[in-house]
């Protein structure tokens, strides 16, 4: 088993999922003030899907590149060091760079693009540059960093002692109660933060990477795993919402799991490769993550801004051309800004 090929089957999916919740958001503006216009048919109204998919990989991918850290608190300092650099420089340009600009808008336009009704406190600042919990965001996107960060932390348990696995576990059984017996309400609190299913689908890609290793499954089997996940993703998930945290973890979350297991087994076997334009995406995938609803925002808004009006199928043309510049300044300022920053910060760290 190469890392390089781990790592493409990866780089693959996480760029399918970032682009699935581009796809999403952007179909989404088109059907809320373009209706009956749709994006693709509407079919990527499920795109959502691909948050629950960026945490299965989430927990796969940092056990297999953290693997030797575990029960080894020496090396807990280079974790962190790590995972400092992967989430946080290139979000707090971005962040920094949307306060900016909105503050900019609303003193020459008059009008708030990207967050309306900020606090413009500095314990709001704070939250969200931390990426707090329950932080306000001007990026809407950015719950979900504040999940991954609470994943690491859990990982980061293990990499002290093996054995305080017990707290990993007592968050998961109360995360099992909470799903299955005290349905969450969908309301923000840091119970349902602290006890989502979302834990689940990290515990999936973790525990994906154990059984990965050990087992090799045959090509038919994977290939039917994949149509199967798919199908189940497809069938079953226009009826699921975004609080619909049990049904996500079942119909999202678990389907997510198997198409990983079969793509993983497919590039091991050499059955499948994976065209350099979507690994490319794959490297700029989480910046495509952060930048694509503001950029979707402001391009949407830029018709308006300079006194055009533009019909329903207009709409539906430009949302394409929307989503090729998104694409586009992703992969620009991941080469141009994100590596360059995280290779200097990367050196400074470890000077």
């Amino acid at each position: 088993m190469s890392s390089k090929k781990i790592i493409n089957s990866i780089q693959f999916l996480r760029g399918f999922a970032a682009l699935a919740v581009v796809v999403h958001h952007t179909g989404g503006y088109v059907k809320r003030y373009f209706e009956p216009a749709l994006l693709f048919g509407d079919y990527f109204s499920l795109g959502f899907a691909g948050v629950d998919l960026f945490f299965v990989i989430s927990g796969f991918i940092i056990h297999f590149t953290s693997e030797n850290y575990l029960n080894n608190p020496s090396r807990l300092k280079e974790y962190l060091k790590k995972r400092f650099v992967r989430v946080y420089p290139i979000y707090w340009v971005i962040t920094t760079v949307l306060f900016v600009s909105s503050w900019l808008i609303t003193i020459i336009l008059h009008r708030n693009i990207f967050s309306i009704g900020y606090p413009n406190t500095f314990s709001a600042y704070l939250q969200t540059y931390t990426l707090f919990p329950l932080h306000f965001a001007i990026n809407p996107v950015t719950w979900t960093l504040s999940y991954e960060l609470f994943f690491y932390l859990g990982f980061s348990l293990l990499i002290i002692s093996k054995r305080l696995w017990v707290i990993p576990a007592l968050i998961l059984s109360v995360s099992l109660f909470h799903l299955t017996v005290n349905m969450p309400d969908g309301n923000l609190s840091y119970f349902n933060f602290f006890f989502s299913g979302y834990n689940f689908e990290f515990l999936f890609g973790f525990l994906i990477f154990q059984f990965y290793k050990s087992v090799k499954l045959p090509n038919l089997l994977s290939i039917f795993l994949l149509i199967v996940s798919f199908g189940v993703i497809i069938y079953f998930g226009y009826s699921v919402s975004d609080i619909d945290s049990f049904k996500r973890v079942l119909v999202f979350g678990l389907p997510s799991s198997l198409i990983l297991i079969a793509l993983l087994n497919l590039e091991q076997n050499e059955v499948i490769s994976f065209p350099k334009f979507c690994l490319t995406l794959g490297d700029a995938s989480y910046t495509l993550y952060l930048i694509h609803f503001p950029m979707m925002l402001l391009i949407n808004k830029l018709p308006q801004i300079m006194g055009y009006t533009i019909t329903a199928n207009q709409e539906v043309l430009y949302s394409y051309f929307i989503i090729i510049c998104i694409i586009i300044a992703s992969i620009f300022v991941h080469k141009w800004i994100e590596k360059p920053l995280a290779k200097r910060l990367n050196m400074i760290l470890n000077s």
